[in-house]
């Protein structure tokens, strides 16, 4: 078996295994790998939704007009069930396939062969974290934890809901498996995504730690490293559906509290800024290898635009003879040339946080907030005043 052979076998995923993945394809929800998303999506809301509808309707509190919120005007259980659950399974379609590309360019373009091997152990050491049996065995412990702590000691909403059953104080079946199951369910997907998500950025860490091959003239402004920030940047996805969770929330204590929007400026900024400094920082790793890298490159361009520039007045202004060899590509095209790579190294960023990735994280999170403006104002007033700030 040759290098490049077992190379290629190694397993770059951050995001698909675990004990979780595995007990889905075993139990014949899913097929394997991202093509089975689809059903892992389908299987959580047959898991969490289906049954406290079904539960909701034989008991009566699925639309109840005696209740001020029933099952079916719950947005927040709603949006989690139908919306969060299968977002969070579809994501791995999305940020998965990008990670792996990451990855294997890192590989191919910017580490030698003879760190290859090094390079490996950092991903085995990432892929055992991520099947580790341990720590999704402590993400459930905390699930159900955290749901004890908000079943038994959260104050609950003073309005009647779904939650009791009208001619009594009793909990409905629905509640109960919402609170024992549902929920849990939901929250312990959040949890895994969140320890992925650390496994990634420790991997970032430690692989900027690692000799590069930073080319400071690279088109990409960053070195060469430009792709893992557009890697990266696909984990918007967990921001759009950290927003559609939270603006869930937002959103049914306007419509049963009397809230406005306005009143959760504050709360929104938190968020976005939240989000940004989450999913921005690991990026921050690298700034010092491009800060190198670009006063290595400055200071080599530099010298080399010293050399054609002086060999190019020689030769033509100060009647002398320049070097034929530094000239030999031509006397006006060498000096273009130099100095255009002069003005790349001079303009490459030091940062892989950029204005592109800065709004793709806010816009994701702040996406799902738009709809809530329909709350404060009526459509048809809402449109009106769109139409006289156009027209």
């Amino acid at each position: 078996m040759t290098e490049n052979t077992k190379v290629d076998n190694i397993d770059y995923s951050f995001i698909g295994g675990g004990p979780l993945y595995r007990l889905f394809t075993r139990a014949g929800l899913a097929q394997p790998g991202l093509a089975g998303v689809r059903g892992r999506a389908t299987a959580v809301v047959v898991l969490t939704y289906l049954p406290i509808l079904a539960l909701s309707v034989v008991q009566g509190v699925a639309w109840d007009p005696a209740l001020r919120m029933p099952f079916l005007w719950d947005i927040t259980e709603t949006c989690r069930f139908l919306l969060v659950a299968p977002m969070l399974i579809a994501t791995e379609a999305l940020v998965d396939p990008w990670i792996v590309q990451v990855v294997r360019y890192v590989r191919d373009r910017l580490l030698v062969k003879e760190e290859w091997p090094r390079y490996q152990k950092l991903i085995a050491s990432a892929v055992r974290w991520r099947d580790s049996n341990l720590v999704e065995i402590l993400l459930l412990v905390s699930t159900f934890g955290w749901q004890w702590v908000e079943a038994h000691v959260i104050p609950q909403a003073a309005i009647t809901t779904w939650h009791q059953l009208p001619s009594s104080s009793a909990p409905t079946y629905a509640f109960l498996w919402c609170i024992y199951i549902s929920k849990p369910l939901v929250r312990f997907l959040w949890l895994r995504w969140i320890w992925r998500y650390l496994v990634w950025t420790v991997f970032l860490v430690r692989l900027a730690r690692m000799p590069l091959k930073i080319v400071p003239t690279y088109p990409d402004r960053h070195g060469g490293l430009g792709i893992i920030a557009l890697g990266h940047g696909r984990f918007a996805a967990l921001a759009l559906t950290f927003g559609v969770q939270t603006a869930s929330i937002l959103g049914e204590q306007m419509i049963y509290e009397g809230k406005t929007l306005m009143s959760f400026k504050f709360e929104i900024i938190g968020i976005v800024a939240i989000v940004l400094l989450t999913f921005l920082t690991p990026l921050l790793t690298f700034t010092g290898r491009l800060l190198n890298a670009k006063r290595t490159g400055l200071f080599e361009c530099g010298v080399l635009t010293d050399q054609v520039a002086s060999a190019f007045y020689t030769k033509w202004i100060g009647g002398g003879e320049g070097d034929e060899q530094i000239l030999r590509t031509g006397e006006a095209q060498s000096l273009s040339a130099v100095g255009q790579t002069y003005l790349a190294v001079r303009n490459m960023s030091v940062s892989l946080i950029g204005r592109d990735n800065i709004m793709m994280f806010a816009g994701a999170t702040l996406l799902p907030f738009a709809p809530l403006f329909l709350i404060d104002y009526p459509f048809d007033e809402l449109m009106k005043h769109v139409l006289k700030a156009v027209m």
